[in-house]
């Protein structure tokens, strides 16, 4: 079981270190598909070396419940990744009240200049664009069918846990 687990964060840490570097070096334009093939060909390339050097000694099952726990971890990075890259306005009122302190912060001072609609709602906008969720015509955005779709169940399913839907407030 440790073995499996070693493995694992060999290999997602491989992953990582490749995503950092090209994340750095060579920005992706979607970055949820350069994730999905930096995590899928990662093991892959690490299989490859280990069965380089010696063929006989690998331990498939521990390598392949290794990967699959590579795989978990990756979902989990997936999800978080948006909350890491994204502007988060929470994160920036905190990062706000941090520049204050020792003193601290009134509230009437808390909203700072990039609380704008580019900051707001402009990266989200054009990732939806850029997906084919929402059209733009004539200066309105429309769902498209597919963002139709996608709404639509997460409404429903936002209904199901008993929360109010975003859009009303």
């Amino acid at each position: 079981m440790q073995t499996i687990f070693f493995h694992a964060l060999e290999l997602f840490s491989f992953c990582m270190a490749i995503h950092i570097f090209i994340w750095r070096v060579f920005p992706l334009r979607n970055q949820i598909i350069g994730l999905g093939v930096i995590f899928s060909t990662g093991p892959l390339l690490l299989l490859g070396a280990a069965l380089s050097f010696d063929a006989s000694s690998l331990d498939w099952l521990s390598w392949g419940l290794s990967a699959l726990l590579h795989f978990a971890l990756f979902g989990v990075y997936v999800n978080l990744y948006t909350l890491v890259a994204g502007f988060s306005p929470s994160i920036g009122i905190l990062e706000r009240v941090e520049e204050s302190m020792p003193r601290g912060l009134q509230r009437h001072e808390l909203a700072p200049p990039w609380f704008n609609d580019k900051n707001l709602s402009g990266a989200r906008r054009e990732n939806l664009l850029s997906t084919g969720m929402i059209d733009e015509s004539d200066g309105l955005l429309h769902l498209s069918p597919r963002g139709r779709a996608i709404a639509g169940c997460f409404l429903l399913f936002r209904r199901f846990l008993g929360l109010p839907d975003v859009a009303k407030g």
